[in-house]
């Protein structure tokens, strides 16, 4: 659908923030939400004032260029957001891209057959690009608004992801999360180690009692 789980937003944005891209392809862009917020948390420098007479990409040191299928939502407000956007599938599209230094493939993957999947992810992996992808933990069958880019057609699970290799992930609520890379993208605080499992668990605990 347009929208994905709200546990993993903070996830993806605190990964991007990490990694601070200067391009970034958003795969599936949905309602374009993460355009936004690379926009103000990665790419709009909080040193100078906006302009009001500026569209954020004119003002933006990160360039967002998307991915669509569902011509359905291409809202006017998307061009205010993203460089470009490429029209179709990304399992018929990947080749043709340019290298980016993020790819962002959220609630996506869960649409793409698993054997072209992989193809797609290693594709870029070996590009060079730090590929997140989030994806829900339970395979569930979705039917939506009458298109067939809506249904479910794959469930991913950690096992699924080890061709990478730097691979890291986190659970967050229904879904998960995933790091892949080419090269050792360690992010503090993120991850399934016992060490970062134990710092989010510890920042938890303090933000309720103080």
């Amino acid at each position: 659908m347009a929208s994905s789980f709200v546990d993993q937003v903070p996830v993806i944005v605190y990964l991007l923030q990490q990694l601070h891209p200067r391009t970034v392809l958003d795969v599936g862009k949905g309602f374009g939400k993460y355009g936004f917020l690379l926009h103000e948390y990665v790419g709009v420098s909080a040193s100078k004032a906006p302009d009001p007479a500026r569209t954020l990409i004119q003002q933006s040191d990160v360039a967002v260029d998307a991915v669509e299928v569902q011509e359905s939502y291409l809202w006017p407000h998307i061009a205010q957001l993203y460089r470009q956007t490429f029209i179709g599938r990304i399992e018929d599209l990947y080749t043709k891209l340019a290298a980016y230094d993020v790819v962002l493939m959220s609630d996506v993957i869960e649409h793409i057959e698993k054997g072209v999947g992989l193809e797609v992810m290693q594709h870029f992996v070996e590009k060079g690009s730090a590929v997140i992808v989030s994806t829900p933990k339970d395979y569930f069958h979705q039917e939506l608004y009458g298109s067939t880019h809506e249904q479910h057609v794959s469930h991913w699970a950690p096992r699924d992801f080890r061709f990478a290799p730097y691979l890291d992930y986190q659970n967050c609520g229904a879904g998960r999360v995933f790091l892949l890379s080419k090269e050792p993208r360690i992010v503090r605080g993120f991850g399934n180690r016992p060490l970062s499992r134990l710092r989010r668990v510890g920042r938890t605990l303090l933000s309720e009692f103080r």
